[in-house]
């Protein structure tokens, strides 16, 4: 199949069903949000909100990152048993936060400010064993391009975490009620994907053994060694802005900001993400067998996102601020200020982050660690310049946009190099 033939067919059919699941079930999450904020109060709310930040700093490492091999591996036969060794490291590292918030939850959430978690600490563990399993049947998912069931699971996902909301919270439960429907929408997403696990590839379950279990730790230690880390890097920089503006701004300006970065990333979410995720499938599949023709794809794939993304781009260097006043209120007029100075940063963030997902593909872990790092430094070296020159929340914002905007454009490059050596040792390897 030519390039151009699989991104006008199945690619960009895969791309179009999980980008109109995600848009349907975000109008889903709107739609009930209405109802949920009128059933919880803020202070429940805020006990969700500090439930799922803790949860996702802890999810991402349940595996230690060795679900990434599952799409990679040479066959099914290894597939599975890097399954095996993903759900063997997850159910050991849900009993140790178990016990590590059994004994230390007080002194540790008193740490995080989250107190209000203390009695609601029992259920980390259950929201972290959810969650981690979501992630290794998303990549089965991925391995076989079963790109129907991650569409059908974004929807469930929604009406499942939503309808237990409402439905609890009709009963007048109280914050158990939000934290519950964050747990049954993970268990969801499990159902979606197992099921289709259970139809197709149940037989695999009798391949698994200790041998090539074994063999799988020592096959893919590059995940737990670096990517783990690396991706408990990536979560916390993303954070880390939150905390830089609330501390150096106050509280009004997080809102603004934070109104402004929800909205502005919207493209990421809607199509970027599916985008990449259609892209991993495909480079997994065929990536060490065909670099190239992951290359070819990933160019006339970033050549499409930059037509795509000039579009919301423009929209807000232009009308930003005006768009936000008519939208939202003219209170946000300065979120829309906030969202012009972040579009350059978006606009980067939608072209350059899928295709270099390539990443994982060719288990490059110890250069997107290193990039994970100079992100972090750059967020603290933007927010620190701001500090002590005394910049106003636009120049510190607008600093972090440029550090931020640098930092994808140099993992772009540095994963075109890595296509590019894996395209020159296929060469060399067919003429040998």
């Amino acid at each position: 199949m030519k390039i151009k033939e699989l991104f006008q067919s199945s690619f960009a059919k895969n791309v179009a069903m999980i980008s109109g699941s995600t848009a349907f079930a975000q109008l889903l999450n709107a739609l009930f949000s209405p109802v949920i904020t009128r059933i919880y109060s803020p202070e429940e709310y805020g006990i969700l909100t500090v439930y799922t930040s803790i949860l996702g700093l802890i999810v991402i490492v349940a595996s230690l990152k060795y679900e990434w091999g599952i799409p990679i591996a040479e066959n099914d036969e290894k597939a599975i048993n890097v399954m095996g060794l993903s759900f063997f490291v997850l159910l050991h590292f849900v009993i140790l936060v178990f016990v590590v918030f059994y004994f230390f939850g007080e002194p540790i959430l008193t740490l995080l400010d989250a107190t209000v978690l203390l009695n609601y600490r029992y259920l980390i563990p259950v929201g972290v064993l959810f969650g981690g399993s979501y992630s290794i049947f998303l990549q089965w998912a991925y391995r076989n391009k079963d790109f129907k069931s991650i569409s059908k699971t974004k929807l469930t996902q929604s009406i499942a975490g939503n309808g237990v909301k409402v439905g609890l919270g009709l009963f007048g439960v109280g914050p158990i009620g939000l934290v519950f429907g964050q747990i049954f929408k993970e268990g969801a997403g499990i159902g979606t994907l197992s099921r289709s696990f259970r139809k197709k590839d149940k037989h695999l379950l009798k391949k698994i053994n200790k041998k090539e279990i074994l063999w799988g730790a020592k096959r893919y230690k590059n995940f737990p060694i670096f990517s783990a880390p690396s991706q408990l890097l990536n979560t916390a920089g993303v954070q880390l802005p939150v905390f830089f503006i609330t501390s150096l701004y106050g509280s009004q300006v997080l809102g603004l900001y934070g109104l402004a970065n929800s909205i502005v990333n919207l493209p990421m979410v809607l199509i970027g993400q599916s985008v990449g995720d259609v892209f991993y499938g495909e480079a997994a599949s065929v990536g060490r067998e065909n670099p190239k023709r992951v290359k070819d794809l990933s160019n006339k794939l970033f050549k499409r996102l930059v037509v795509i993304g000039l579009i919301p781009l423009l929209a807000l260097l232009f009308f930003g601020p005006f768009l936000f006043s008519l939208v939202f209120g003219s209170q946000w007029y300065e979120a829309g200020v906030y969202a012009k100075i972040l579009a350059f940063l978006v606009f980067a963030r939608f072209i350059f982050t899928p295709i270099s997902r390539i990443f994982s593909v060719f288990e490059r872990q110890r250069e997107a660690f290193v990039l994970d790092l100079f992100r972090v430094a750059l967020v603290f070296v933007a927010f620190g310049i701001s500090s002590f020159l005394g910049f106003s929340s636009y120049g510190a914002v607008g600093l972090y946009s440029i550090a931020m905007s640098i930092v994808y454009l140099v993992t772009y490059l540095l994963a075109q190099k890595i296509l590019n050596d894996e395209i020159k040792k296929r060469e060399v390897s067919e003429k040998n």
